[in-house]
């Protein structure tokens, strides 16, 4: 399964491409409460690990997606008075990230895989196909350095591109926008 560090990356690149343009605003202006929101989303499914016999149950599945979903209808509404559904959308998406990676990871200790549909199907769902690699949660296993360093690369080689893109995105659309907020008086004359 992939580390905090991965899931922390995808929760952010979820909400930076999706969340409003905003003018840069200061040295860590990247660091918004959606994207610090969305952050914890994708990596807090893992929380579970301090619950005996609950990893990769509850907290993994497609209800959490759909729970933590109506929770931000609620917040949202009552908070501004109107659903933000674009608010609703990132959590769900930093969210089900977390449940992609995990379902695209290794996990050495059984069952293997993640139980997507609990609680309505207790089934473990794994993919055929592994993109990260295990990732070793005791100390005193001798490969606890070495199968983590490798693991926290292949999380960098594969989230690392995707953040870029999604900071790109973020650039383009706060640049569109101020393009195109400019009033008609202030424009440059073209060449």
């Amino acid at each position: 399964m992939p580390s905090p560090l991965g899931h922390l990356l995808a929760g952010w690149s979820v909400a930076v491409a999706a969340d409003e343009p905003r003018k840069p605003a200061g040295r860590f202006r990247w660091l918004t409460p959606v994207s610090l929101l969305a952050a914890f989303l994708a990596a807090g499914p893992d929380l579970d690990l301090f619950v005996l016999g609950w990893h990769r149950t509850a907290t993994h599945s497609l209800a959490a997606t759909a729970l933590l979903m109506i929770l931000a209808m609620a917040v949202t509404g009552k908070v501004t008075g109107k659903i933000n559904w674009r608010i609703v959308a990132i959590v769900g998406a930093a969210h089900a990230s977390h449940l992609l990676m995990d379902w695209l990871g290794t996990d050495p200790s059984p069952p293997e895989g993640v139980q997507l549909l609990w609680p309505f199907r207790r089934t473990y769902f794994i993919s055929n196909w592994t993109v990260f690699p295990r990732t070793e949660r005791r100390f005193s296993d001798p490969t606890f350095f070495t199968a983590n360093l490798w693991a926290a690369a292949v999380e960098l080689g594969v989230m690392l591109p995707i953040a870029s893109a999604s900071w790109w995105w973020a650039t383009r659309k706060r640049k569109n926008r101020d393009r195109i907020s400019v009033p008609a008086d202030r424009r440059q004359p073209s060449a």
